[in-house]
């Protein structure tokens, strides 16, 4: 009798274990660019959240649970990434998404998790797409509207008033423009009427066009002051301009990656030299880093009985969340976890200057 009621219960708990989810194992999704134009930006960004997933791993897991992630190729392509996303949810059966880079997540994909109500953890974008209401789409990072309403708060503060936008991806410009819209609006501002009388210029491009853009604006407009928002990375933008990049201001939304007296970052470093063997860091892994960091954290929160709603439940009671020196708040309804932007600039020797 005794061994039948506990192989009963035993049965119950395996019938009620939540999707991806095994007494030893939680199996996460992601879908990158592991090929294509993208391919490094993919690699760069499935490394990150390996490296926190390995180094958890090592200790134990949580719980008792290893996490695994399972990265399928998408080629930067949007329709492959929406195929990967559903193999993921209906064939492999993963318990969440974590850190897809922005050529991975679409209006289709973010669509699909919706109806799947499947959490998607940290997408490496600060477009506006993932922060609109009512999803399950969770973030660690600053949008760029924040970033461009940062930026003109700052130099508008020094005095500057006339403010113009350079894009390099004409399909967001809208987006884009928009948002740089309500920033000068909020402090009372109007754009420049043309880049010749402008004291600051924003630039919100990917890493090529923006190192185009920026060499022919400091050609064109010496006495503007450049800004580069995150879409291009700071580090390798300021070794593409070198010299002639004295001066570039460069917007982040996680910390400098050679800020180690920053307990995240030290971890960061460590564990990415532990996971691909090499010294080879930036800002995008670092975030999927700090990404997988929070999903541990909220599941480690949900406890042993793991479940989505648990997951979701856990991750608004992380309403302070230091993850070593890097500050989270998530609450009721709210799953964007920070706003944290800062701004470096390039010293004439090619260095990031804090």
């Amino acid at each position: 009798m005794r061994r039948a009621a506990a192989a009963f219960l035993l049965l119950a708990a395996c019938t009620a274990q939540a999707q991806g989810v095994t007494p030893l194992t939680v199996a996460l999704g992601q879908s990158a660019p592991l090929s294509g134009p993208s391919q490094a930006l993919g690699e760069d960004i499935r490394h990150g959240a390996l490296a926190y997933l390995r180094t958890l791993n090592e200790a134990g897991g949580v719980h008792g649970r290893r996490i695994e992630l399972a990265t399928l190729d998408d080629g930067g392509e949007a329709k492959r990434a929406l195929a990967n996303t559903q193999r993921l949810a209906e064939q492999m059966r993963v318990f969440a998404l974590l850190a897809y880079p922005a050529p991975s997540v679409s209006r289709e994909v973010l669509s699909y998790v919706q109806q799947a109500r499947m959490p998607f953890f940290a997408p490496v974008t600060g477009a506006q797409i993932v922060r609109l209401p009512g999803r399950t789409v969770v973030t660690v990072r600053a949008s760029h509207a924040e970033e461009l309403d940062r930026a003109v708060e700052h130099y508008a503060g020094l005095g500057m008033k006339r403010f113009a936008l350079a894009t390099g991806d004409e399909g967001a410009d809208a987006e884009f423009r928009e948002a740089f819209a309500r920033a000068l609006k909020q402090h009372s501002l109007e754009p420049a009427a043309s880049r010749g009388e402008t004291d600051v210029i924003l630039v919100l491009a990917a890493q090529r066009p923006a190192a185009s853009l920026v060499a022919k604006l400091k050609r064109s407009r010496p006495a503007a002051q450049i800004v580069v928002l995150s879409l291009a990375e700071a580090t390798p933008l300021a070794r593409a301009l070198g010299a002639d990049g004295a001066g570039v201001a460069l917007s982040l939304v996680v910390p400098p990656l050679e800020r180690v007296s920053l307990p995240v970052v030290g971890e960061y470093r460590a564990a990415m030299q532990a996971e691909t063997g090499r010294k080879d860091y930036s800002a995008a892994s670092l975030e999927a880093f700090i990404g997988a960091k929070v999903f541990v954290e909220a599941v480690r929160r949900a406890g042993p009985a793991l479940s989505r709603e648990a997951l979701m439940q856990a991750l608004e009671s992380m309403t302070a969340y230091d993850a070593g020196g890097y500050l989270l708040r998530f609450g009721r309804g709210d799953r964007h976890g920070s706003s944290h932007t800062e701004l470096v600039a390039i010293g004439r020797d090619g260095n990031l200057v804090h």
